[in-house]
């Protein structure tokens, strides 16, 4: 437990749909909602505008006031303001990047096109599942990761500067890229350790557009988001490490906050870092100046004019409501409240309507990982493939390579974690809250696209990584599945006792 400042919201915004895009502009902030709503609001939270756009949206972006949309139709547009434009018609597209003069778009089959803003200029390759993109702060260069771990450096006529292939012998992820700052980034690549040796599965790779590879330093997990600053840079990690890395020097530890962070930003030389469902002010060499709760998890700190900034709702389940806080990280803090990150509470389940988003105690509690015996099942399915591979090899191939092309074939299950079992005092109405948190579970070879929670009755409860339920005393069980976007599912499952 630990006690620190609190502070404040200026007021509570509600949009009632899940949030795709939010962006700054000239005297507040816009909101493009899931259901195509796109609502502009001023510094007190008060809307001012709303527009609907009528299209099936699959990718947007946005920057510098403007918002890039791409429809199920194939239409790309522009909007700023009251103004839309459409740009392009035809494409399937899966994922934009947009900069002050480039709009970078990836498509279905395997295509990245370049076009100014005007959509005069137009420019295409092929690059098959783009993953992340980023234009460069002066739009010279452009850096794209594939879902193989590739690195790709591109000039702004998408003539490749330098690629970055993943490991032969291993199978390999990028998670993150920086912003481009004079040429320089840094990479976050992760790695599923089949082959052991000195390479460490989790590490940050500093790069430049010209010059290439520079440096490889180790991270204690996956970094989540990269903040140039100075000469180096603020990292956020998936367990919740907040790290200065700088080249040539080992990475220092600012703070731990607990769980995987979402979105760093900088304030008048500290830190603003959301981490779940809280905001907090970190000062360069780690003290906690503030911390903020937000009604549901953090995805992006929004830094507005007028000495303000928005805390947005991550991209909950739809047909809940999101949530926008705006605070003045300048305020004085209000009060003093213990904290605990990580520990074990308790709860049981009684009110059906009450199973949710969590909003208030941390709870994680006991998981069940793979049995001995499914854990014996994948060692034989990958076992059986290799040995498969290694009877087709001619004279003329290399071992190793096949073997890692084997093993990069295996879709590998994810890995379901409930949280640890845990014990609660309920309050004088003999109940308790209790936030399930299953946000550890992971999948080695790609992404969980579906969570289910299950009462011990079969009752499925939510379909978030984290839900909140209200538990009466006695003993709980509890069930979490997670299936990859290859089908493979995982469960594991935790208890909670209320006292």
């Amino acid at each position: 437990m630990f006690v620190i400042s609190t502070i404040g919201a200026i007021s509570e915004v509600v949009v009632n749909s899940p949030i795709l895009e939010s962006f700054a502009i000239k005297g507040g902030f816009a909101v493009l909602s899931e259901n195509g709503t796109m609502d502009f609001f001023n510094y007190e939270g008060k809307k001012i505008l709303t527009n609907k756009i009528d299209k099936n949206i699959v990718a947007s972006d946005s920057h510098g006031g403007f918002l890039t949309i791409a429809s199920s139709q194939g239409e790309i547009n522009l909007i700023s303001g009251n103004s839309e434009k459409e740009i392009l018609s035809g494409v399937k597209c899966d994922r934009i990047s947009l900069s002050e003069k480039l709009i970078l778009i990836s498509t279905e089959d395997g295509n990245l096109i370049l076009m100014d803003m005007q959509g005069s200029k137009e420019i295409s390759t092929h690059l098959d599942n783009a993953t992340i993109m980023r234009i460069s702060e002066n739009h010279s260069e452009i850096v794209v990761a594939t879902d193989d771990g590739k690195l790709t450096i591109f000039d702004n006529d998408l003539e490749i500067l330098a690629s970055s292939p993943s490991a032969k012998d291993d199978i390999e992820v990028i998670t993150n890229i920086s912003p481009l700052t004079e040429g320089s980034f840094l990479v976050s690549r992760a790695s599923l350790g089949a082959v052991i040796d000195d390479r460490p599965v989790n590490r940050l790779e500093f790069w430049n557009v010209r010059k290439g590879l520079l440096e490889v330093v180790e991270t204690p997990s996956r970094a989540t988001s990269i903040l140039p600053s100075g000469d180096g840079y603020y990292v956020g990690c998936f367990e919740g490490e907040l790290l200065w890395i700088e080249r040539g020097k080992d990475p220092s530890l600012l703070s731990n906050l607990g769980y995987s962070v979402t979105d760093l930003k900088i304030w008048e030389g500290d830190i603003l870092a959301s981490s779940w469902f809280y905001a907090r002010r970190v000062s360069p060499v780690g003290m906690e100046k503030w911390i903020f709760e937000h009604p549901t998890i953090i995805s992006e700190i929004l830094v507005l004019d007028e000495n303000i900034i928005a805390l947005v709702s991550d991209k909950s389940n739809p047909g809940s409501d999101s949530f926008i806080s705006l605070i003045d990280p300048n305020n004085e803090a209000q009060g003093q409240e213990e904290y605990s990150l990580g520990n074990p509470q308790i709860s049981d389940l009684s009110d059906v309507a009450f199973s949710g988003m969590p909003s208030e105690n941390e709870i994680s509690m006991a998981s069940e990982r793979n049995t001995v015996d499914e854990i014996d099942s994948i060692i034989r399915d990958i076992n059986q493939s290799l040995e498969i591979s290694v009877t087709e090899l001619n004279e003329e191939e290399d071992i190793l390579e096949a073997l890692a092309s084997s093993a990069s074939s295996i879709n590998l299950p994810p890995v379901a974690d409930a949280g640890d079992d845990i014990t609660i005092v309920s309050n004088e109405d003999s109940k308790a809250d209790v936030i399930l948190d299953g946000s550890k579970s992971y999948d080695p070879d790609g992404e969980i696209v579906s969570w289910s929670w299950i009462s011990e009755t079969g009752r499925v409860l939510g379909e978030a990584p984290m839900i909140k339920v209200r538990l009466t005393q006695g003993t709980h069980s509890f069930s979490l599945s997670v299936i990859d976007n290859k089908g493979a599912k995982s469960t594991s499952k935790m208890t909670v006792r209320v006292v």
